[in-house]
């Protein structure tokens, strides 16, 4: 990204190279609060300042509590504010970057992580602040800076925590783009190309907490209120739900969605300019745009971080294509394919996989689950005591308490937040390290849907509970793909199955092959047909690599650094020796008792791995895996 968008940068803003996040935060303050704050307290700063929190105790960061936090984790959950620590629902022991990072980084990171914010810290752990994409925008030229590039940035998760703002329109309920810009040109493209989520809709009679559970339920974060005719009324967000109920102290049960609800907000057709629509939302900070059809009914709301994200993907994506490709990207990444929604991955894909798998239905988690135990741990149990657990079972494990889900913990959090952080195992309390209530599913999903979410929240695995909150189990990528076929079943479609984040938490495997010390795949397959696509096309991760002579405490800790899972291992020669992973880790150095420090490398990694060639058949390369 830094190769193909950095000299449009330089030549947007006059020259300038990317601003360093130092210099963004430089004199804006910081929501700080301590592990102990109540989220009343908490949701009050918020509002005031309109960013998330940065947890911090004994001047380090310990946590990040957002705005979609407040209302998934503790609004729709009806969680006495007054009484509940901010400690009990943050998320703990969040990534942070460097303020030397520039702004260009800082988009990416934000693109790749899906990150809503960014919290900076400098090397000794001390907090310099947070930002976010619009942070990043606004500090690297503004909306007239970006306008000529604008489609070459368009895909980070939440661009702002800023909530939605009332618009001030005379004339008509609802304010169109197009109406105060001039007539698309030919050559722009329409809002249609942008594709608009699907709206989350509610009426206007309901209650703040109905449609907190709702959008919670749907891992939205913003709803379309609609009129008793059906009309567009409003639009709530997450941030309006902690700025106009939590801040004012209004019960979510009884306050009427209408009452704190953006009234007559703007909106477009899907007809209109694109980039007006984009350049618009800059302009005035709006994160979610309704878009309306020719009759004036929502059928869409722009996300300006879906937007981001699909952009910057499609910006990556076309890295091959030669020196013109981010010119090419600029162009095209308004209208080029991406960003499917889950009807349309339903429709494209199921026709397929009903085929594949002789006609049978996409079957849901419980039937996947049938049998299988799963890794449930107690809020209080040692790190030493649940890596065991996971180790044996070679799974995440759930946090439960009374019977309720209450935390995650997978094998890169054990890598990133406890092996890196040097923790003792044996006295540090997984409740401490885990994700505090997860999303979690219902069994009856189907395989196809849970692909659909992974892939959405670049979720590693899914928890799965009943209605009443008991838990069910848990399933990873790889789970489904054996489910619905396994790989004789996906090899035709594999590629539309290509992007969840982390396809399992398995280990990596030693390889027992004779005659060299790697193996490729082309050597047990036939030669690559000529309508083949070559591993290149998969555009493989830039390898992450350490040093056969350095301990595992030195490898987890440069993961974590790098927000990896897996690290390529050289010998002296700087040939490939092996390969480790976070599941690695848990299993041959936690389940152990090995001591990270001093414990080196090559003792536990995965000895002369399986590997392909860039010129290897992908198709075969994936079925292998």
């Amino acid at each position: 990204l830094q190769q193909l968008l950095g000299p449009l940068l330089s030549q947007a803003f006059s020259g300038q190279s990317s601003p360093t996040l130092r210099s963004v935060l430089a004199g804006k303050p910081s929501t700080i609060v301590g592990p102990n704050s109540s989220l009343q307290d908490v949701g009050e700063m918020m509002a005031e300042s309109r960013k998330a929190a940065l947890v911090v105790n004994n001047g380090q960061l310990v946590g990040i509590f957002g705005f979609k936090d407040m209302m998934t984790r503790a609004i729709a959950k009806e969680l006495p504010l007054d009484y509940t620590a901010v400690s009990t629902v943050m998320t703990p022991n969040p990534e942070s970057v460097s303020p030397d990072t520039t702004v260009l980084e800082a988009l990416q990171i934000m693109h790749d992580n899906k990150f809503l914010t960014l919290p900076v810290c400098e090397a000794n752990g001390s907090v310099v602040g947070m930002v976010d994409v619009m942070d990043c925008v606004y500090a690297s030229g503004g909306a007239d800076g970006w306008r000529s590039i604008f489609a070459s940035a368009m895909e980070c998760d939440d661009l702002t925590d800023t909530a939605s703002v009332h618009s001030h329109i005379s004339g008509s309920a609802n304010h169109s783009v197009r109406s105060t810009k001039s007539a698309r040109k030919k050559n722009d493209m329409p809002v249609s190309k942008l594709r608009p989520k699907a709206p989350m809709v509610s009426n206007s009679n309901d209650t703040v907490l109905s449609v907190a559970q709702m959008l919670a339920s749907k891992r939205g974060d913003a709803a379309i209120i609609t009129d008793h005719n059906g009309g567009l009324a409003g639009i709530i967000t997450d941030t309006d739900v902690t700025r106009r109920v939590v801040a004012k102290k209004l019960p979510a049960s009884t306050t009427c969605v209408a009452d704190v609800m953006t009234a007559n907000p703007s909106c477009v057709s899907k007809t209109d300019s694109a980039t007006e629509a984009l350049i618009t939302m800059i302009e005035n900070r709006f994160r979610h745009l309704p878009v309306t059809d020719d009759n004036g009914a929502v059928v869409g709301v722009l996300d300006i971080a879906k937007c981001l994200n699909d952009a910057i993907s499609k910006l990556e994506h076309s890295k091959e294509k030669g020196s013109n490709a981010a010119e090419e990207a600029l162009k095209a990444s308004l209208g080029g394919a991406g960003g499917a929604q889950a009807a349309a991955l339903q429709q494209l894909l199921g026709p397929l996989l009903s085929q594949a798998f002789s006609g049978q239905s996409s079957p849901t988690l419980r039937s996947v689950l049938a049998g299988k135990p799963s890794t449930i741990v107690g809020p209080n149990s040692s790190l030493q005591d649940v890596g065991e657990m996971m180790a044996e079972s070679r799974k995440a494990a759930l946090v439960v308490n009374n019977g309720q889900l209450v935390g995650i913990f997978g094998f890169k959090d054990m890598m990133t937040r406890a092996i890196a952080k040097e923790l003792p195992l044996d006295y540090t309390a997984v409740s401490t390290v885990m994700t505090p209530n997860p999303e979690s599913v219902s069994p009856d999903t189907t395989v196809l849907e849970a692909l659909q979410i992974m892939h959405d929240n670049k979720f590693l695995t899914l928890p799965v509970c009943e209605a009443n909150g008991s838990v069910v189990g848990m399933v990873d990528v790889m789970d489904c793909v054996y489910a619905s076929g396994g790989a004789d079943g996906w090899r035709s479609i594999f590629a539309s199955a290509m992007e969840c984040d982390d396809l399992t938490d398995t280990a990596s495997v030693h390889s027992h092959i004779s005659g060299s010390a790697n193996h490729s795949v082309r050597s047990t397959k036939s030669a690559r047909k000529k309508n083949d696509m070559p591993v290149s096309k998969l555009r493989p991760k830039a390898p992450m690599v350490s040093n056969s002579n350095d301990t595992v405490l030195s490898v987890a800790q440069m993961l974590a650094s790098k927000r990896g899972d897996a690290a390529i291992i050289t010998d002296h020669n700087g040939g490939l020796a092996g390969i480790i992973t976070d599941t690695d880790v848990t299993r041959r150095v936690v389940a152990k008792k090995l001591p990270a420090s001093t414990t080196c490398v090559a003792d536990v990694m995965t000895a002369n791995p399986s590997c392909v060639a860039m010129s290897d058949p992908a198709t075969e390369a994936l079925i292998t895996m």
